[in-house]
């Protein structure tokens, strides 16, 4: 399924946050999150990810078609849970597959809706940063990317 995406590093989410709020995004998750991503040695626009989540550890891909700076368009597959009985399997496969890990992240994600646009704000306690990912129907996030040009302006690093 394609996913556009901007993707960006700031120096502080509690703008981004109070934005969801002043413009009656829903708050419909927040989680803490272990996440490993892998990277395919044969191409790397190609990542695996392990998120481990409330007990329950998935993994998916993501093929990443269209970088440009902040804007992410990418193929992303449906997730896979893990569990003893086939947790040798995935590494096996992604031993074979070319996929090696490349980091190994701790964060409480914030999870926004409004409309077809979803906001997926990152603290990251390890590495320590903050990350905002705004994804959806292309039009809509387009907008909201621009409406947040002043937040933008002082708070992407």
């Amino acid at each position: 399924m394609e996913e556009y995406e901007y993707s960006y590093k700031v120096k502080d989410i509690k703008p981004y946050i109070d934005f969801c709020i002043e413009n009656k995004y829903i708050k419909i998750k927040e989680v803490i999150q272990h996440r490993k991503v892998y990277e395919n040695i044969y191409n790397k626009d190609i990542i695996s990810r392990i998120t481990m989540e409330d007990g329950i550890s998935r993994i998916d891909f993501k093929n990443i078609s269209n970088k440009n700076n902040d804007l992410n368009i990418s193929n992303e597959s449906k997730s896979l849970i893990i569990d003893e009985s086939n947790k040798e399997f995935f590494d096996s496969m992604l031993n074979t597959l070319g996929f090696i890990e490349c980091a190994d992240n701790y964060r409480t994600r914030y999870i926004y809706k409004k409309d077809n646009v979803k906001f997926e704000i990152d603290d990251y306690s390890s590495p320590n940063m903050y990350v905002v990912g705004i994804e959806g129907e292309r039009k809509e996030v387009d907008k909201v990317f621009n409406e947040l040009k002043d937040i933008n302006n002082l708070y992407k690093e």
